[in-house]
């Protein structure tokens, strides 16, 4: 399976940046302009919002509280 290496947004709470690999059909999807959850639907919401806002999953908890999934 070939991968690329996709460099998130800055996180709005905590100002870094994540580093994630995407599938190259998820990467492909995402430059068309699909919507996250339809290009990775396998992956969780949590690690969803990673790749589309740079919110990390401990910066959600400590800001809305727990309950992202």
């Amino acid at each position: 399976m070939t991968t690329e290496t996709h460099t998130t947004p800055a996180c709005m709470f905590c100002h870094r940046s994540s580093v994630v690999e995407l599938t190259a059909a998820e990467a492909a999807a995402l430059r068309a302009g699909a919507l996250i959850q339809d290009a990775a639907p396998a992956r969780p919401a949590a690690e969803r919002e990673l790749i589309r806002t740079g919110i990390h999953p401990q910066c959600w908890t400590d800001n809305f509280g727990p309950g992202f999934d």
